[in-house]
């Protein structure tokens, strides 16, 4: 009896050892199999005017200035644009509406605004500051700070104090029963 319970601790240990190693690498290849098709198009600027200062690596344009990268649209009043040998690290858009709109590899479409949108381009993260919309598909967030991740498609609403309300409005998904 003693031989029997050692064989099926050892099955039960094998099968809970496998579980666990899929599960870590399935969370640990998710964020690349999600990642975003337009990161590897070409980056399009607009704007009224450009300043490029080669010490701080930081260019600067102002008034009406649109970026697009594939499906990806960012507009607003000012960008600030930090690069690093010669890749863009961090795009700040600021202006009385900041937008940014993006199709996902779902197909599912993000619209964002505030005052200020902070896109961190190497950990695909974007910070809407201020008036903070966010609609993911029929969802809708608002919230005075709200951080998406471009990569995983997960939303993160409100800040660490308690002190910004999250309103959110969540559509039910569509069942064929």
């Amino acid at each position: 009896m003693c031989y029997l319970q050692k064989q099926r601790a050892n099955i039960l240990n094998s099968f809970f050892t496998k579980i666990i190693i899929i599960t870590l690498l399935t969370v640990q290849l998710s964020p690349v199999s999600a990642q975003n098709v337009d990161q590897g198009q070409p980056i399009f600027l607009e704007s009224d005017s450009a300043k490029w200062d080669e010490n701080s690596q930081k260019s600067t344009y102002r008034g009406n200035v649109k970026v697009t990268q594939g499906s990806m649209k960012l507009t607003g009043d000012i960008l600030i644009v930090t690069t690093k040998n010669s890749k863009i690290e961090r795009m700040v858009m600021n202006g009385d509406k900041a937008t940014y709109k993006q199709k996902t590899r779902n197909g599912k479409r993000v619209f964002g605004e505030a005052k200020k949108i902070d896109y961190t381009v190497a950990n695909n993260t974007i910070v809407f500051l201020r008036d903070s919309v966010l609609t993911q598909g029929e969802n809708i967030v608002k919230s005075n700070k709200i951080i998406y991740k471009t990569d995983t498609e997960n939303i993160f609403a409100g800040d660490k104090d308690g002190k910004s309300r999250v309103r959110m409005t969540l559509e039910p998904e569509n069942s064929d029963e």
